[in-house]
């Protein structure tokens, strides 16, 4: 299980070698080390050194999230590769060669793939507006042509190293791509905002994919479902030996980042999308799901909608899809695209 401190006060110890959990009201709860997978803390909260010293000894991931985004910031760490010192020492080599690339193309397809199946999936809804089924129909045709540019790529061996055209030839196809499906997305979501009982100026309307700070319902919840994929993604990584702060297409963009979760997140960014359309269509969304940001600039989620979210969030990565010809569970999927990226890392000879 994953240990998740966000309760202001909360702090995070060892008794009997046992985590210990005590929350500001008092109340202690203790988890046994063999139980625990991460440790997750957010901003107000604490640990012991013995706390962090105990999770290092059992290659216990800890991670330090944000608490609006639920998006990792930091990580603790030994800093002993052990066992896995070949995958680390080859990343660099990975994220510039030919192998590195050939996998972000891989892994763009597939997200690609699975914003298709979303849109014809809405286009079957009963809730689907009047000509959207006609409309997926032509979209859908134009995301596939995209996806097998991704799929059909092939590097350029004249090409010492990926130079930056490529890498701004990647960003711009998939940047179409994804303009083209929130296209779609919003207008599916036209006529469903606002929700019951609020008004028109309480629950702005989706009109497309907006970062931090959102300014509407959906993309609020697209930012918080965003940041429990990317801690998924991180600790996938970590599990398989990989270093999620060396990344391939993401690589010189975010200094300091992980942007090795930057690229690996990008086929499950859809399955976020489908909870946000999911808790959108269930009749259920209010204002109190949301609130202002300190400065009145935009919505980030309430405890309220937060719960909702997380709730929504673990029942969908619970079910199993069709993964490589088998029924997996989409939590586990995410660990076994890592390990398969591992051994592609492991024995990548960096040549290009």
């Amino acid at each position: 299980m994953q240990v998740y401190l966000d309760s202001f006060g909360a702090y995070l110890s060892v008794r009997n070698g046992q985590f210990r959990v005590r929350l500001s009201s008092g109340e202690e709860r203790l988890f046994a080390v063999r139980q625990v997978s991460a440790l997750l803390l957010t901003k107000g909260t604490g640990m012991s050194a013995d706390a962090a010293l105990l999770a290092v000894e059992n290659d216990i991931p800890v991670l330090l999230l944000d608490a609006q985004t639920h998006y990792p910031l930091a990580q603790v760490s030994s800093g002993q590769p052990g066992n896995i010192a070949t995958v680390r020492k080859n990343q660099p080599a990975f994220s510039r060669a030919p192998e590195g690339w050939t996998w972000v193309a891989g892994v763009i397809a597939q997200k690609i793939d699975n914003q298709r199946a979303l849109l014809r999936q809405l286009a079957e809804s009963p809730a689907a507006p009047a000509g959207f089924a006609d409309d997926i129909r032509v979209t859908d045709r134009i995301l596939a042509a995209l996806g097998q540019g991704f799929s059909d790529w092939q590097p350029d061996k004249k090409l010492a190293l990926p130079d930056e055209a490529t890498a701004a030839r990647f960003r711009g196809q998939e940047g179409t791509a994804s303009r083209i499906y929130f296209q779609k997305i919003a207008a599916f979501l036209s006529k469903k905002l606002p929700a019951a009982g609020e008004s028109e100026d309480t629950l702005p309307p989706f009109e497309g994919r907006q970062k931090r700070p959102a300014h509407d319902p959906f993309n609020a919840l697209l930012n918080y479902l965003y940041g429990m994929l990317y801690t998924s993604v991180h600790l996938a990584l970590l599990k398989s030996g990989l270093d999620p702060y060396i990344g391939v297409m993401h690589a010189d963009r975010y200094g300091g980042a992980p942007t090795l979760v930057f690229d690996a997140i990008e086929p499950y960014r859809p399955w976020a999308d489908a909870v946000a359309v999911q808790i959108m269509e269930s009749g259920q969304l209010s204002a109190d799901f949301f609130e202002p940001d300190a400065e009145e600039r935009g919505l980030w989620l309430s405890n309220t909608g937060k719960s909702a979210v997380i709730d929504a969030m673990l029942a969908f990565m619970e079910i199993n899809t069709a993964y490589k010809g088998r029924q997996v569970k989409r939590k586990v999927q995410i660990d076994l695209d890592a390990q398969r990226l591992a051994v592609r890392v492991r024995t990548v000879d960096g040549a290009w």
